[in-house]
């Protein structure tokens, strides 16, 4: 299946940082259980449910875009000490750290800015030394509040670093990375969370962050993970990209879904909506 697309003048390319321990997919999604899934068995591997920390950058204008920076090097204790690959990966793919421009965030969870810093040498260094990070204001503010902060420690270790270094922007609705790239705020998963709009020579596409887990929300997109922090918010939200992206022809990029399944478009055939992979 593809690994990249070209959208206009835009080349959106993915990577794979980690492969996370599967889970029961009741315990991603609390308000569904066996029979729900029954449909469904095709999205599962062995009966559960494998995410994918995969990711994408962006060769647009001139420039070199992550979005999203995946796990981090680890060992990571909360995913069975597994490792991430992302810096490797993005090498084989031909993309130096310091090749990079602008690193995105669609929000501020552990599996999406984790190689922001290096702290091989003791101190943080940015991992992309020659890149912005550009994240949501709104998670921002979030995740800086005393009572959230205590259960989100990656950002104090990749994220609130940048600011004291001045790298980081924080943006909100309808910011223009540049003319082919823009953030449109989806709040639910978090406060803040965003897609990134790409428009190129009358072609689209968005790079979806965790707006999508699954290839069924599709189809089912009352189902919410149990970490959304707005459910109705994240409901009504992947919604609206959904019907957009039917209406629109966009080409979605979702990192979580399995290596051959993370680039579709939002089909409906006989009255229900469906996941078709881009080949």
């Amino acid at each position: 299946m593809a690994n990249q697309i070209r959208v206009g003048n835009v080349e959106i390319k993915y990577v794979l940082d980690m492969l996370p321990p599967p889970r029961d997919p009741s315990a991603m999604f609390p308000t569904t259980d066996a029979h729900d899934w029954e449909p469904y068995h095709d999205a599962l591997e062995d009966c559960q449910l494998q995410l994918y920390y995969g990711h994408f950058y962006l060769r647009s204008k001139g420039q070199t875009i992550m979005v999203d920076t995946g796990m981090g090097p680890g060992p990571h204790p909360s995913r069975d000490n597994r490792t991430g690959d992302m810096l490797n990966q993005l090498k084989l793919g031909g993309v130096n750290p310091e090749d990079v421009d602008i690193v995105l965030m669609t929000h501020m969870h552990i599996d999406h800015v984790g190689w922001n810093l290096d702290y091989t040498s003791g101190e943080p260094r940015p991992y992309f030394p020659n890149a912005r990070y550009l994240g949501p204001r709104l998670d921002w503010e979030h995740f800086r509040k005393p009572e959230f902060a205590a259960n989100a420690p990656w950002v104090a270790h990749s994220v609130i670093p940048l600011e004291k270094m001045g790298l980081l922007e924080l943006i909100d609705d309808g910011h223009v990375v540049n003319d082919e790239v823009t953030a449109i705020s989806t709040p639910g998963h978090t406060p803040g969370h965003m897609v990134f709009d790409i428009t190129s020579d009358g072609q689209k596409a968005m790079v979806v962050g965790d707006l999508l887990h699954s290839k069924v929300q599709v189809e089912r997109p009352e189902w919410t993970a149990g970490v959304d922090t707005d459910k109705e918010a994240s409901r009504r939200n992947r919604k609206m990209i959904l019907d957009r992206a039917e209406s629109e022809d966009i080409v979605i990029a979702a990192g979580h879904f399995h290596p051959d399944d993370h680039l579709g478009k939002v089909i409906q055939k006989e009255g229900k909506r469906y996941w078709q992979v881009i080949k």
